[in-house]
């Protein structure tokens, strides 16, 4: 038996599926692929599979996360190679990795995704990105309506923005994720809009999941690392050549 994290991309018409249905799709995958899958035991057995972090509907991604847990396999490159060649276009896995046995799951380790957010041709905002970005996080608090199960509750949402910048007419975010607090994309961008006194045209704006993090801790401080670390993106925060292993201290 061996614990696998799979990362995968989603683009296309495929973004447009919720998270439960791309988890049947994945789950219908593994079945195509022949993967030799553990099943949970009960009367209604399922795959050992944890996705870590939901992905709102529309918004593609380049840095998205499944556990899996396997009786046997040949190698994890294998599994990657079987499950690619049964995906429908849009969903593609692109690095795998073997974990100890005793890691926490994908679910429950993540820490941070990193975003970039556009905007639809003729549905930019008239304000000024750099400027109104500036004034925004110089506020000492940046209060914002979060929906939960129960409601509606106003929350800071400052310190969950751990980093951002401005990249060509895009907002590129380092934002807290995870189950405890959680930044959703959407819900920055609502607010940023709110204090610009700018109310934001429907879909205008694009969500692009750059990356997916782990919280880490060492001797320079608290940081965020991929949940696979590998080369990043060139604009990320934790480009090569910028921080050890895609490390980024927050």
């Amino acid at each position: 038996m061996e614990k696998l994290r799979l990362k995968f991309s989603k683009h296309g018409p495929i973004r447009f599926l919720g998270h439960l249905d791309v988890m049947r799709y994945v789950q219908k995958a593994i079945r195509r692929a022949e993967i030799d899958i553990k099943y949970s035991e009960g009367l209604s057995p399922h795959q050992i599979l944890s996705f870590a972090q939901p992905l709102s509907v529309g918004s593609t991604t380049d840095g998205d996360y499944i556990d899996m847990t396997v009786n046997s396999l040949e190698s994890p490159e294998a599994v990657m190679n079987a499950l690619n060649e049964v995906m429908n276009e849009g969903i593609v896995i692109i690095a795998v990795t073997a974990l100890p046995e005793k890691c926490v799951n994908a679910m429950t380790s993540v820490a941070a995704a990193e975003y970039l957010i556009s905007f639809r041709e003729g549905k930019a905002p008239n304000f000024n990105l750099e400027a109104t970005m500036k004034a925004f996080m110089e506020q000492p608090e940046i209060p914002a309506i979060k929906k939960t199960k129960n409601g509606e509750k106003t929350i800071d949402i400052k310190p969950l923005i751990f980093k951002y910048e401005i990249l060509d007419d895009k907002i590129h975010l380092l934002l807290s994720a995870g189950s405890a607090n959680n930044l959703k994309a959407a819900l920055f961008i609502e607010s940023l809009y709110n204090f610009a006194g700018e109310e934001m045209q429907e879909f205008a704006a694009v969500f692009h999941r750059v990356e997916t993090y782990l919280a880490g801790e060492d001797e320079k401080g608290h940081y965020v690392q991929p949940m696979i670390p590998e080369k990043l993106y060139d604009f990320s925060f934790a480009a090569p050549g910028k921080a050890e292993m895609g490390k980024i201290y927050v």
